[in-house]
């Protein structure tokens, strides 16, 4: 089930259109309702998931009153990185809004890179194999 958000008016920059700051917020929000979604309980406060690398192609502005649909899905599962690739759809026409890849390293209260535990690690790796 894809997380929905609501163009609402301070999400708009001056021309009238989403800022590209903006769908940072939204997809985080969108992969944590993703995670919350398919993990078990508990398992996320074992290790903060941090942001090592985004890409991000935007295809079309977002403008108010816009209902856009952010579908994620986790394509890889490492011991110390994942992928989750996610695409931000207007709910209306379907037509793709922007387009990302996220790379996320777990990090331990220090901060530091760790290898995830293997079970921890094998329910990320079950969610690679969900479409």
């Amino acid at each position: 089930m894809p997380y929905t958000q609501e163009i609402l008016n301070y999400h708009l920059d001056g021309y009238a259109h989403v800022n590209n700051a903006r769908y940072l917020e939204f997809l985080e929000a969108a992969r944590w309702h993703y995670f919350k979604q398919r993990m078990p309980l508990g398992s996320l406060q074992q290790a903060q998931l941090v942001v090592a690398r985004m890409d991000i192609r935007y295809r079309r502005a977002a403008k108010l009153g816009d209902i856009l649909h952010i579908h994620s899905q986790l394509t890889q599962a490492q011991s110390r990185q994942f992928v989750v690739e996610q695409r931000i759809l207007f709910a209306d026409s379907e037509q793709l809004c922007v387009q990302a890849e996220v790379t996320l390293m777990p990090t331990d209260s220090q901060g530091r890179v760790f290898r995830l535990p293997e079970p921890l690690l094998a329910a990320f790796q079950q969610l690679t194999s969900l479409s």
